[in-house]
């Protein structure tokens, strides 16, 4: 059925349709032994990618999944479009290396956006002076790397090969950004400076901030050990698609999070759908044949800030996950007997939460959980098409009722959007992208039975219970999509392809 699927496919893309979290890499890893070229296009070290194969439990950020497969000599590429930690991509590399992976034939693009110490600082004051008014960011630097590439100020990776323009391009980037710096605490400073994140302490000088022959010497260090990899990977690609090569493209976070699609300002800083994917590997829109988007099923998690119209337990719940305080142990201790069956609002939450194991893999904070909304997968369609793949179906698979979003009904203020009038009362079908919208929309559901039996083992779509089929069927049909993958299990044995 997969090879059904993918013929005449030369170039795919695994997207997310939701907020990310969705299981892309587990799609990646079980369609890269189809492939030639594994890519990513986009995001940074803030997304986090979970590959589960037997009794191997592997947590990438910024390396594609694909690598699992490199003795295979599958090519895995981090393209021009990703934001690159040298520091942390070190440490996946590591972890590797412990796992007794090869990476071997990775590549590294010598135009990557370079994260540098002075991208993660501003990134976290940033964030501490909106105070109540936070986005969310993880403070990875991502934002700020983006920011200085738009404005003529970033480093390439390629610059970690060239002492003398590294020096000359940081020194103009540090004096820009201690002129945003300079107004800010020093004893804040001072206590980001020593996060681990930043070298604790390695970076940071007493008088000007950021010491910058540690930031040389280390990015200089780190050069020389990734020029073996470093290379034109938009030449490689596009030279593998003349070739007939085979190409994956790994998408990060997700669509709703795209800072050209997503709800500003509750967005990441990259385009998330599979344009931009495209784009940060060096391809064009019209190279792609494929395009799978990701949706949990049947609920919905986000991370951070910002507008969930189903979610569990509405503002209670957003506070809750939004604290950095709470933890899994916390929830496990406050709310050790919460499950899927009869309860609903915050604690339904928490109970899905347990289940999906919804913890954020690159920060650990707990996601929010909500019902599954149509409204905003008519509006992913649109931009991604209609080829779905549904993941964490067994999450449910205890649970008494699953809750629809069928529609929205507007409840906020009159407000011109797009050549529209919004008024009270308003019904809205395809989800609105604009924060003002959003807020303000009340979820209209349709309530199916749970099919309240064992998904796990399950290896044909046949064998699925009947009201899981009929909810499938249902989806398919109000949203115009068309659902491809089905996954069961975290386990790539676990996967469905319909």
């Amino acid at each position: 059925m997969l090879e059904e699927m993918l013929d005449g496919v030369q170039v795919a893309a695994v997207v997310c349709n939701q907020w990310g979290d969705t299981g892309k890499g587990k799609v990646v890893d079980l369609l890269a032994k189809h492939f030639d070229l594994i890519v990513r296009g986009q995001g940074g070290n803030n997304a986090g990618h979970t590959v589960i194969t037997g009794d191997r439990d592997l947590k990438l950020h910024v390396v594609p999944s694909g690598i699992i497969f490199d003795k295979e000599g599958k090519i895995n590429v981090v393209g021009s479009g990703v934001a690159f930690n040298p520091i942390s991509f070190q440490e996946e590399l590591e972890k590797l290396e412990a796992a007794g992976l090869s990476y071997d034939n990775l590549k590294i693009s010598h135009q990557a956006k370079l994260i540098l110490p002075q991208h993660l600082l501003l990134d976290r004051i940033r964030e501490a002076r909106k105070g109540k008014g936070k986005i969310g960011t993880t403070g990875r630097g991502i934002g700020p790397v983006y920011g200085d590439h738009t404005l003529r100020l970033g480093l390439t990776v390629n610059d970690m090969l060239n002492r003398e323009v590294f020096v000359r391009k940081l020194e103009k980037n540090l004096a820009e950004k201690l002129l945003v710096l300079r107004h800010d605490d020093p004893q804040l400073i001072k206590e980001i400076m020593q996060h681990d994140h930043l070298g604790s302490g390695k970076f940071h000088d007493v008088d000007r901030i950021f010491n910058m022959s540690a930031i040389v010497e280390t990015y200089m260090d780190l050069g020389q050990k990734f020029k073996p990899y470093i290379t034109d990977t938009d030449k490689l690609v596009k030279q593998a698609l003349g070739a007939g090569k085979r190409i994956l493209l790994e998408g990060a976070q997700g669509l709703l999070l795209s800072v050209d699609y997503g709800l500003h300002p509750f967005v990441t800083s990259s385009d998330a759908s599979y344009r931009g994917l495209a784009k940060g590997a060096g391809l064009r829109d019209g190279d792609v044949d494929l395009v799978i988007g990701i949706a949990k099923a049947f609920y919905m998690t986000r991370v951070g800030a910002g507008p969930f119209p189903t979610e569990f337990g509405g503002d209670h719940s957003a506070s809750w996950c939004n604290n950095p305080n709470v933890t899994f142990n916390i929830e496990t201790q406050l709310y050790p007997n919460v499950s899927l069956e009869g309860h609903d609002g915050f604690e339904k939450g928490i109970a899905v939460r347990y289940a999906g194991k919804e913890y954020g893999t690159t920060t650990g904070r707990p996601r929010r959980c909500g019902r599954f909304d149509l409204p905003l997968l008519r509006y992913a369609k649109e931009i991604n098409g209609e080829v779905v793949a549904l993941t964490k179906l067994d999450v449910l698979d205890q649970a008494d009722e699953i809750q629809i979003c069928t529609n929205y009904k507007y409840t906020g203020p009159e407000y011109h959007v797009g050549g529209r009038v919004l008024r009270n009362g308003d019904l809205i079908t395809t989800a609105i992208a604009d924060n003002e919208v959003l807020q303000h929309c009340q979820p209209l559901y349709k309530t199916f039975p749970g099919w309240k039996s064992n998904t796990s083992k399950i290896t044909e779509f046949s064998s699925l219970p009947l009201p899981l089929k009929e909810i499938i069927s249902y989806v398919e049909k109000e949203a115009g999509v068309k659902v491809k993958i089905v996954s069961v299990g975290p386990d790539r044995e676990q996967t469905i392809v319909v």
